[in-house]
């Protein structure tokens, strides 16, 4: 009987990452695989153990050597820590890359993206984009190559990450999440995303607010469909499924979509029947407001995450991984609701 494979999963403390690790361990009822997780501080090494995985310490994202030796000991890196972070895709992937001609074995690098990677600009009017990218019948890579270099962090990345892999003989795969909702399952975070922000604003605002038109849509996907296409990839590459990776191994998720001046209304909804606004009617706020609460005066990150269009459709995960999703616009909606209610109960 061969070695059970070896998994690296870096974010096993936040919101994404902490809900794979979770499925992961759920799903390993046949111990095909030990998994381990690069964490920051004693206790979440502690807390993690107990559940049965080996905590690596490390300093953060930016320590390459440490990331890049624990990568070597693994045959499956699954990078859910940052979309943004090109060092510590390149450490994983050269730490990959050293395990593949040290052993001989095939090395596998799953990355985290996000679909503004395709996001456009309806608020500057600078460039529209209401096309619905199919990662089965559209060149994703040569859309993102195609983009300018100030496109967006994401992009880069993606990039970066395919480059990296075809040198080093790493495979690639790379998952672009839309809206991500739902609650976390992970150890650490339950998780914030996108609805989180926009009630901030609100609240801050003391109405419900939106970006310019509001226009704008963007794909959605609750967390456990997410963390469920991730195991389904990795049992597919446990088995030895042979699967689209590097230029072609783009992996969209999604199910269903939204406005961004749905959802505005949707919390000026909540947020009126709970005594936080006056009225449902939705304001405006501006680029500048949200770039500074949020992206550290970033225009070009609040316009992309918080206003574009960026539609996609996961091909790939239904029709090569028989991915089912199973949390649509109903739960969405309750969400919303419940993300409201929360925050306002925080300022209370």
């Amino acid at each position: 009987m061969s070695d059970p494979t070896g998994i690296l999963v870096l974010g096993a403390t936040g919101y994404i990452g902490g809900s794979i690790l979770t499925e992961l361990i759920d799903r390993n009822a046949e111990d095909r695989y030990v998994l381990s997780a690069l964490v920051r501080k004693p206790y979440q090494a502690s807390i993690l153990a107990d559940a049965g995985v080996n905590p690596l310490i490390f300093k953060d994202l930016d320590d390459f050597d440490v990331i890049r030796k624990a990568a070597k000991d693994h045959d499956i890196v699954i990078a859910a820590a940052s979309a943004r972070h090109n060092d510590c895709a390149r450490a994983c992937i050269l730490g990959l890359g050293d395990r593949a001609k040290s052993s001989g074995k095939e090395t596998h690098y799953v990355h985290i993206s996000g679909t503004s990677n395709l996001g456009d600009w309806p608020v500057t009017g600078e460039r529209i984009d209401t096309k619905i990218h199919s990662d089965v019948d559209d060149d994703i890579f040569e859309i993102e190559k195609n983009f300018p270099d100030s496109h967006s962090p994401v992009r880069d990345v993606d990039l970066a990450v395919v480059d990296a892999g075809e040198k080093e003989g790493v495979k690639t795969y790379i998952v672009p999440p839309p809206l991500i909702f739902g609650r976390g399952t992970g150890s650490f975070t339950l998780g914030v995303g996108q609805v989180h922000m926009m009630t901030q604003l609100a609240l801050k605002k003391k109405q419900p607010v939106m970006l310019g038109t509001g226009s704008g849509i963007w794909n959605r996907v609750h967390i456990l469909d997410l963390t469920d296409l991730f195991t389904l990839l990795v049992r597919a590459i446990l088995d030895g499924k042979p699967l689209p990776t590097g230029k072609t191994g783009y992996y969209f998720v999604e199910n269903g979509f939204q406005t961004w001046r749905s959802i505005s209304q949707g919390i000026g909804k909540a947020g009126k029947e709970l005594g936080a606004f006056d009225t449902e009617e939705v304001g405006e706020v501006t680029m500048q407001e949200a770039a500074d609460e949020f992206y550290n005066g970033s225009l070009r990150h609040a316009e992309g995450v918080l206003a574009s269009n960026s539609r996609t459709k996961a091909d790939k995960a239904r029709q090569i991984l028989g991915w089912q999703p199973k949390y649509g616009e109903q739960t969405f909606l309750e969400e919303v609701e419940e993300v409201v209610a929360a925050m306002i109960e925080e300022q209370a």
